[in-house]
């Protein structure tokens, strides 16, 4: 696991530092859109006019390209899906590819050790009220077998053999999007309200004799891990954008297994900062509730870097709105 997610988080390092050195080192070699420009403003002043437009004369003329995205306040827990060959890379949280206006792909890429696994999100319907349907397939017995190499005997015991184990999902999700009103920027919303319902449904190729697993975090999860019938998630969330490079998430989870020791509930909130135009850091907490391990209730830290590729800065449209 460490060594997937230092390999991921280097790799996005990389992704990060050029992108800052595209945005500041003074050498770069200017585009020939940017030379003309220039070439053009410096004549201007020369002749003594303005380069101001006609609504603020001390910002350029034309517009500003505009580095919102929309995946920025959309995420991968939303019903929104990634535009075609856009999406990012993360390291704690789904990492998604676009691949057509209404379907993207989804991967866990820091549990993919642990627990293979591959997603696809259907976008139905987009208007005042988003909803989409997610559906995919993990098979979580790597992550059980490196447990028992580590003698990790509160999560499985190290005397049984792990069977292959293949959980499927299916979830629907429903998003509510409030547009900004300040600014000119074309129906960006500053809130999204999400909420989600998903069932998990476990199962082995042969019989196996491993207990539901008695800790915070993992054990809200038993019954999709151990392949031991069906789990049911319910959740939502309000994902809000506080400036132009801030952003924050927030929501709660409820899990209900056929096997599970306890139904805890989960309580997760992060921000999201923007280093870049392409790099986004996310620190935050997980809090968990149940009757799991030695206590009714535990916090967690979290943190996620995520890489956001494909897509282009876009302007600003002024007084014309466009939906999308």
């Amino acid at each position: 696991m460490k060594k997937i997610v230092g390999v991921i988080v280097f790799v996005l390092i990389i992704a990060s530092l050029q992108e800052t050195e595209a945005q500041v080192w003074p050498f770069r070699k200017k585009s020939s859109a940017e030379r003309v420009t220039k070439e053009n403003e410096k004549r201007l002043r020369d002749s003594g006019q303005s380069t101001g437009n006609a609504f603020n004369k001390l910002q350029p003329m034309g517009s500003r390209p505009m580095f919102l995205r929309e995946d920025h306040i959309w995420s991968s827990e939303t019903a929104y899906t990634a535009l075609p060959k856009t999406g990012n890379i993360s390291a704690t949280t789904p990492s998604r590819l676009g691949v057509h206006p209404k379907l993207e792909f989804q991967s866990m890429l820091g549990a993919f050790y642990f627990a293979p696994n591959l997603l696809f999100k259907r976008k139905w319907h987009a208007a005042d009220w988003w909803w989409s349907t997610r559906h995919g397939i993990y098979f979580p017995s790597n992550g059980l077998s490196w447990a028992q190499r580590q003698g990790y005997s509160s999560v499985i015991d190290t005397a049984i053999t792990v069977t292959q184990i293949i959980t499927v999902r299916n979830e629907l999700i429903v998003s509510k999007p409030f547009e900004s009103s300040l600014g000119c920027f074309s129906g960006q919303p500053s809130l999204i309200i999400s909420a989600g319902l998903s069932f998990d449904y476990s199962t082995t190729l042969t019989d196996n004799n491993i207990l539901p697993i008695d800790q915070h975090i993992l054990g809200a999860r038993s019954t999709a891990l151990i392949g031991d019938g069906l789990l049911i998630i319910a959740r939502i969330r309000a994902d809000y954008q506080i400036l132009e490079d801030l952003y924050i998430e927030g929501g709660f989870k409820y899990f209900k297994g056929e096997n599970n020791i306890a139904n805890p509930l989960e309580h997760h909130a992060a921000l999201n900062y923007l280093l870049t135009n392409n790099i986004s850091l996310s620190p935050g907490y997980i809090l968990s509730f149940g009757n799991l391990g030695d206590s009714n209730a535990r916090i967690f830290p979290f943190f996620d870097i995520t890489w956001y590729f494909g897509q282009k800065p876009r302007r600003q449209e002024g007084l014309f709105k466009h939906t999308r």
